[in-house]
């Protein structure tokens, strides 16, 4: 059936999505059944109005509050179309056509880079910088005395591995916390992160970020944090590319 078939408005409820407060995180394109939701530049959308039954099966996915179910006139849902869609995407990953996995965000997207990787090294042994273990949130006990710093470097998980001089020119042998916001940060990491700014002299974080959409939610989060600390602390703000570079 092809999606030049004829369709007909009615009046319906159908999903909304509120683009202030949206993220672009794609949980909701997950909790999408229908594929009727896609991330384009950064922002969920509704692609087809007739790939969405407006049940709003979505809507809890959302962490963000942006998706409502709205009763307005809309191309009516045909499952039909649905179906063709959701063959066409499936014809397309297993082609290797599909460049951004279905029912994930930006994160996701295949990129190849094609600059040539060049050893610069004037040594055939470059020190590492890392001075603790383990680094991940979810590992690391609150009460280790490597955070008795001034200063502490919190990283989502990808970008050490997209910055190559992650080492010399961001960790330069500070203490260390790195965590995905993409694949979820729950209240006790929340807890272990409040109990270790509360309980150590840092008064300096840098917060390193990949440039990708979902990495903006680590902010939210330590901003929430640091509400509920009673003494400044200052938050510099390092942000990636996936080309390796540091953004202006």
């Amino acid at each position: 059936m092809s999606e030049t078939k004829q369709r007909k408005k009615i009046i319906r409820n159908i999903i909304k999505i509120d683009r202030d407060l949206c993220t672009g995180c794609g949980k909701c394109v997950i909790g999408c059944a229908e594929g009727a939701l896609e991330i384009i530049d950064g922002k969920a959308e509704v692609v087809n109005e007739s790939y969405c039954d407006g049940l709003g099966a979505c809507i809890g996915e959302c962490p963000e509050g942006a998706l409502t179910i709205e009763r307005r006139e809309a191309y009516e849902f045909d499952e039909d179309l649905v179906e063709e869609h959701m063959n066409s995407i499936e014809k397309k990953k297993n082609t290797g056509q599909e460049s951004v996995h279905v029912c994930s965000c930006p994160s996701s997207k295949t990129v190849v880079f094609n600059t040539p990787w060049v050893d610069t090294a004037k040594t055939d042994k470059i020190p590492s910088a890392l001075r603790q273990w383990p680094i991940k949130l979810s590992l690391i006990n609150p009460n280790t005395p490597y955070f008795n710093k001034e200063e502490l470097v919190i990283v989502s998980d990808c970008s050490p591995v997209a910055f190559g001089d992650f080492h010399r020119k961001i960790m330069r042998g500070r203490p260390l916390i790195t965590l995905c916001p993409m694949l979820g940060i729950g209240e006790a990491e929340l807890d272990k992160l409040e109990r270790i700014l509360k309980e150590n002299p840092i008064k300096k974080i840098e917060l390193v970020l990949m440039e990708v959409p979902c990495c903006r939610k680590l902010n939210l989060f330590l901003d929430t944090i640091l509400a509920k600390i009673e003494r400044p602390i200052s938050v510099k703000e390092t942000i990636i590319s996936r080309e390796g570079t540091i953004e202006a």
